[in-house]
């Protein structure tokens, strides 16, 4: 498995070339989804994709006791 600054890296050539015109956004969502599962772009964004997962329910149950059943008393 690559690392993450690798992928990270990456991620950002593959931003930059969008933003520039390089290459076009539908162009990129097509390759990710002919794309082999082990292309270097696809594992990139399927990280990024569980990072965000992972901080947004971390900060679901931080405020967990708000959420139980008559206000976590």
């Amino acid at each position: 498995m690559q690392g993450v600054e690798e992928l990270s890296e990456h991620l950002m050539r593959v931003a930059v070339s969008v933003r520039e015109g390089a290459i076009s956004s539908s162009t990129l969502l097509k390759r990710l989804r002919s794309g082999s599962k082990k292309n270097a772009t696809y594992i990139s964004f399927r990280e990024v994709g569980r990072v965000m997962r992972t901080v947004q329910l971390l900060r679901y149950l931080s405020g967990a006791p708000l959420r139980l059943p008559g206000g976590g008393r």
